[in-house]
């Protein structure tokens, strides 16, 4: 860090090193999970939160004098695009979106039509997510990998700074923690763990009443939400916290809480910003629940509590709550999230038919011999009949030229 001799609140580094150790940590978890569905949420997690975590702690740094611009991004690209995802991320509201209009077109979507046009992970018909908010991001994987990249070097650098221990023993420490936490982490990823279907999103939303805003928020929020309460299920079995020398901590449980802090704020714009009856029903409930809980403290004041640990994502001022009422705030923070996901499963439906289960064989068939997705529209009625009456395809001359299987 340049020019440590300036005096800023030993506190925001820290925070700094918790947020940026604890996505570090995450990464580590990834690398033991098999299951592929359980993989992309993790990473479809990072993805969301790296950048927002790089990008106000570049501000912060910045404004303290501890860096330079030309020293911290290589390029202004990746400044705008550091910037870019942050507002996907923390910002982006699903009224009237460009970014999820993009996606929807990208993906072909079409709500209303008897068509195969999105992507179900489920286990025991239980819905863990789509292939909806990921869609446009899983095209920036270069970009994405550099955020975790930055992430990891940021906690190795100032875990180093802060406490003096090498990147020996900063490697030595996370990986015991990881040894430690097996069963937990076999639990999380059958949590997260799950097969992917081509489903239809008219068949998915159809036994509800409720309008395409609210499809789309679900279809965009379900992931997020899914992941970070089972995230914070698996960090609630055993707490990590790691005590330096300076009497302050790492604690990867109040990271969490700060994200769910975050996502309840993004979520709380989307209730604020769709006028439709479901939308508004679901913020009453909330409402209800939180504001009206006698049992707390904490309770009427909610969001505002809620909005201090949000703020906390800043770095230039670190609030600290009484132990009581952040312990209530964080309860009330779980409660929030489950109503959210309980309202959204109560409002789609996923059952695989005999044309479900035919038409995924296809694809899984198509896939598996390298037909493109190009190909298989130019050629759709032709090769999905083939499949259902022989099983099999016999590829044709496409594109002037012949397929050789």
């Amino acid at each position: 860090m340049e020019n440590s001799s300036i005096k800023i609140d030993i506190h925001s580094l820290y925070e700094i090193l918790q947020d940026n150790f604890s996505i570090a940590f995450l990464g580590k978890v990834l690398n033991k999970i098999n299951n592929i569905e359980a993989k992309i949420a993790i990473q479809e997690f990072i993805i969301d939160f790296s950048p927002v975590l790089i990008y106000e702690a570049y501000l912060f740094l910045k404004s303290n004098n501890l860096i330079e611009e030309n020293k911290f991004y290589k390029s202004k690209e990746l400044k705008n695009k550091v910037e870019e995802y942050r507002m996907i991320t923390a910002k982006k509201k699903v009224k009237e979106s460009d970014y999820i209009k993009s996606i929807t077109e990208k993906m072909g979507i079409i709500l209303s039509e008897n068509v195969y046009d999105i992507n179900v992970i489920s286990s025991n018909n239980q819905v863990k997510g789509f292939n909806f908010a990921e869609y446009k991001k899983r095209e920036e994987k270069e970009f994405l990998e550099m955020c975790y990249s930055t992430n990891l070097e940021f906690s190795k650098v100032t875990f180093k700074e802060l406490t003096g221990i090498s990147e020996i023993d900063y490697n030595n420490i996370i990986n015991l923690i990881i040894e430690n936490k097996t069963e937990d982490i076999e639990e999380l990823e059958k949590s997260l763990a799950g097969n992917r279907y081509s489903y239809k999103s008219s068949k998915l939303f159809g036994d509800t009443n409720i309008q395409d805003d609210d499809k789309f928020f679900i279809l965009y929020r379900f992931n997020t939400v899914n992941t970070i309460i089972e995230l914070k299920n698996f960090l609630n079995k055993n707490k990590i916290v790691i005590d330096t020398n300076n009497g302050l901590s790492i604690n990867i449980d109040k990271f969490i809480d700060k994200i769910i802090a975050l996502e309840i704020d993004v979520l709380g714009r989307d209730i604020q910003s769709l006028n439709t009856e479901f939308i508004k029903n679901l913020g009453k409930k909330l409402d209800e629940k939180m504001l009206n809980n006698k049992k707390t403290k904490a309770g009427e004041n909610f969001y505002q509590l809620n909005r201090k640990l949000r703020n906390n994502i800043h770095y230039s001022k670190i609030e600290e709550l009484d132990k009581d009422i952040y312990c209530e705030v964080v309860n009330l923070q779980e409660e929030y999230l489950y109503k959210v996901h309980n309202e959204m499963e109560n409002n789609m439906h996923f059952s695989l038919d005999e044309e479900d289960i035919l038409m995924n064989k296809f694809f899984y068939y198509c896939n598996e011999n390298n037909i493109s997705e190009e190909e298989i529209i130019e050629n759709y009625n032709d090769y999905y009949t083939q499949y259902y009456f022989k099983k099999y395809i016999d590829r044709k001359l496409w594109c002037g030229v012949k397929i050789i299987e």
